[in-house]
């Protein structure tokens, strides 16, 4: 255990700590053991990285050819249809490099994963710096995670430079790098975990539907939606500021579906769109979270502070959700997190409020620790953890 300030925390795994609270609310759904393996395994990426196949384009057989063709390798999903996946290699030795750049936290969860350093993800350059030069790419707490060739002087680099930084030789996985290939600008694929894929299925959009996805960007969830649709359900997109719609507007139509879309704080679309309330048919909400279920991590600290107020903003956009719906309605509710009170415990609140909860029959993950709702775990199913509920509403 650990003491930082007044909080104290349990070390889970390397650079993963949980609050003491945290830990001890999980213990009453998980061994320490449990816990521990969930982490270790959130610290590396899934050995499949998955993709969606766009089906109002092509086939799963048709892109696995043009991807054969191109001399990359990709395996068709033992039950989804439309998920096509690629081997994650690794994990490489990084050779240690005499210099040294440090990515901020998310540049260096992505430079792990063979992606170039872009100028945002400086967190800091030394003045030494070269374009050039041989060095390490490392993350805030010091952990080499690429070796890569320098590609502008760190005289001339500053603060709102865009370009690449690092040019990532070695990394300590590999990745496919899907989006330089025409197939992606074509819209011929999107690059979706399995659990999310899983969830669009859910929802289960037929012709004619009205289906609101209220937290949507960057639109996966929404464009699977209205690709399973065939462009026949009405989806509404909507995301709470201008930068997020602009995303998912951009997926739509890179992928040629179709969805309408609203900057908007969706927790207040009943009041502000009251056209809206008891006329649709199926929600989405996959909410603002706290993402312990997101792989690859290099560090996390989560404290029991940070989850009551996750829950407090979650079940703002269940209540609005319910207010939306028909009766009758279907609401699918899915988070990449693990701490109960964001999953099983809302859905519990939102049976209170006037849903049913329906068992998630599908043939992925495992049962939730609820019994009827879905979950995906690390270190079991060696997929992003995830979370799934589906609900009724019934008054």
């Amino acid at each position: 255990m650990v003491n930082k300030g007044n909080e104290r925390f349990i070390e889970v795994a390397k650079d993963i700590e949980l609050g003491y609270d945290v830990y001890r609310s999980l213990l009453q759904y998980m061994d320490d053991g449990e816990i521990g393996a969930y982490f270790e395994n959130v610290r590396k990426p899934p050995r499949r990285y998955y993709i969606r196949v766009n089906t109002l384009k092509i086939s799963s057989d048709e892109l696995s050819k043009r991807f054969r063709d191109k001399g990359l390798v990709a395996y068709r999903d033992e039950v989804l249809e439309e998920a096509l996946w690629f081997p994650t290699e690794g994990p490489n030795r990084v050779e240690s490099s005499a210099k040294y750049i440090v990515a901020d936290k998310y540049a260096a969860e992505s430079v792990y994963l063979g992606s170039n350093l872009y100028g945002p993800g400086v967190l800091y350059m030394p003045s030494n710096i070269n374009a050039g030069d041989e060095v390490n790419v490392i993350s805030p707490n010091g952990e080499i995670v690429a070796l890569g060739i320098v590609k502008v002087d760190s005289s001339t680099f500053r603060k709102g430079f865009r370009g690449i930084v690092v040019e990532v030789i070695k990394s300590v996985y590999r990745l496919p790098k899907l989006r330089d290939l025409d197939e992606w600008r074509f819209g011929l694929f999107y690059e979706q975990s399995l659990p999310a894929q899983w969830v669009g299925r859910l929802i289960d959009p037929g012709p004619g539907e009205f289906i609101v996805d209220m937290c949507s960007a960057p639109g996966g969830k929404a464009t699977h939606v209205a690709q399973l649709s065939g462009n026949r359900a009405t989806v509404l997109a909507v995301d709470r500021s201008w930068a997020k719609v602009r995303q998912v507007e951009y997926n739509a139509t890179r992928l040629g579906v179709r969805l309408q879309t609203y900057i908007e704080d969706s927790r207040f679309l009943p009041n502000n769109h009251p056209e809206l309330t008891g006329n649709v048919d199926k929600v989405l909400i996959d909410p603002p979270c706290s993402d312990a279920g997101v792989r690859p991590k290099l560090h996390y600290r989560l404290t029991m502070r940070d989850v009551v107020n996750y829950v407090n903003y979650q079940r703002q956009f269940i209540k609005a959700a319910h207010a939306l719906l028909k009766p009758g309605g279907v609401l699918v509710y899915s988070t990449c997190t693990l701490p109960p009170m964001e999953n099983e415990e809302n859905v519990k609140w939102a049976i209170e409020l006037g849903f049913n909860v329906e068992y998630v029959n599908i043939p992925a993950g495992q049962r939730a620790f609820d019994g009827l709702s879905r979950r995906f775990h690390p270190h079991i199913q060696d997929t992003p953890g995830f979370f799934m509920a589906k609900l009724t509403k019934v008054k």
